[in-house]
């Protein structure tokens, strides 16, 4: 790359870490469930139902960022959020009560859900020319953040450490996410505009992009469905049904993200040869049978391995997604960036739920829906890539 263009990627490390912050708390408690449910004297499927609270949460981020940054600057909003976030992430660590605990997973879901969405806009925004590629780097964050999380939490746990403590460390993150992000826009605090308020009519009067958009929104639905499904259950069905110890389970969602975070770094440098849709089709494939290995073997190497394939598959997926979202419009990309979004993290924040009801009668199937979700993914995609020549 260029120079410039390499100072233009590094002004997005802000955005960068804050997507780090976000994917590590959104995984920090999926390994120690068990342990957090018997403090609280649940089942560990009920205490899943904190990643609803906290994906809900982020779905009303999301949308109150865009309602806000019509009104305030940005930076107002960004710092105001951090600020509100400490004690909210304080309560998680003092809080004996389960209804508190989740009350705080929600209130913490919106908050980050802010910081999130600000952190996606904002790379569209940037200097960086190919936005397939920056979104993709900074989706690599992410999956560090996710890789890192549940390393992190299951190995103090497995030292008879307290797993209040994760969040304690937490807010430390948080802090340095705050700091880079002030050092990085002081000079622009009098600066930076609000977001200009295109009218919806206006923006979405062309009716072959809003079709593009609906597949689109129907694809991320799809995908965070199984997304939501691996990352939040899988540990747990692996500790209960394959009798992983967990390190195990912890190593195996750490494996997951290894796959995707290799995954998205190699495309940001693929997307500059190959075009996103057929980068999709490659990626869901891979996805099918990186799930069929990782879900009907019964040997822990092979496991490991399925569980890597997977991390591949899924990897270019969400930032393949939304930068097509983000490109289709010429301006007021808030807008489908947030529709893209809130549909589809609503829909994984009922997974918890079906995995609930699932799992009284088939905890093999209560993880293998993520196979159902990913094969109509794929036949959607095609779809999608078909329809994609209308637009030409």
């Amino acid at each position: 790359m260029k120079n410039n263009n390499f100072v233009n990627y590094l002004l997005e490390f802000p955005n960068f870490l804050a997507l780090f912050i976000f994917s590590f708390f959104m995984v920090l408690a999926s390994p120690i469930l068990i342990n957090i449910s018997e403090y609280f004297g649940v089942t560990p499927e009920n205490m899943n139902i904190i990643t609803t609270f906290f994906l809900i949460g982020q779905v009303m981020g999301i949308i109150t960022f865009v309602f806000l940054s019509r009104k305030f600057r940005g930076n107002k909003i960004i710092i105001s959020t951090y600020i509100l976030l400490f004690p909210a992430l304080a309560g998680l660590v003092l809080t004996p009560s389960l209804i508190f605990f989740y009350i705080l997973y929600l209130i913490s879901g919106l908050l980050l859900g802010i910081v999130f969405i600000n952190a996606n806009i904002s790379m569209f925004e940037g200097k960086v020319k190919n936005k397939d590629s920056v979104v993709n780097l900074g989706h690599s964050f992410f999956a560090m953040g996710a890789l890192v999380s549940p390393i992190f939490a299951s190995n103090l746990v497995n030292r008879d450490m307290n797993w209040r403590i994760i969040y304690l460390i937490f807010i430390g993150l948080t802090f340095i996410s705050f700091v880079a992000f002030l050092l990085a826009n002081w000079r622009k605090a009098g600066t930076q505009d609000k977001r200009e308020a295109l009218p919806v009519k206006e923006l979405f009067r062309n009716r072959s992009k809003n079709i593009y958009i609906i597949l689109t929104v129907t694809l991320m639905l799809l995908y965070i469905m199984a997304e939501v499904t691996i990352f939040s259950w899988a540990p747990t069905f692996y500790r209960i049904e394959k009798l992983f110890d967990i390190y195990s389970a912890g190593l195996m969602v750490s494996i997951f993200w290894v796959g995707i975070l290799a995954g998205r770094l190699l495309i940001s440098f693929l997307s500059y040869k190959i075009k996103g849709g057929t980068l999709l089709i490659f990626l869901s494939v891979i996805s099918m049978v990186g799930l069929f290995v990782g879900i009907f073997s019964g040997n822990k190497i092979i496991i490991l391995i399925g569980a890597g394939i997977i991390g591949i598959g899924f990897s270019g997926i969400p930032p393949l997604l939304i930068s097509s979202a983000g490109k289709i419009f010429s301006a007021g990309k808030e807008v489908p960036l947030t529709i893209l979004f809130s549909i589809g993290i609503t829909g994984g924040s009922l997974i918890p739920f079906a995995i609930k009801l699932i799992a009284e009668y088939s905890l093999l199937f209560s993880i293998a829906i993520s196979i159902v979700f990913m094969a109509v993914f794929t036949v959607f995609v095609f779809i999608r890539r078909t329809y994609r020549k209308k637009l030409r």
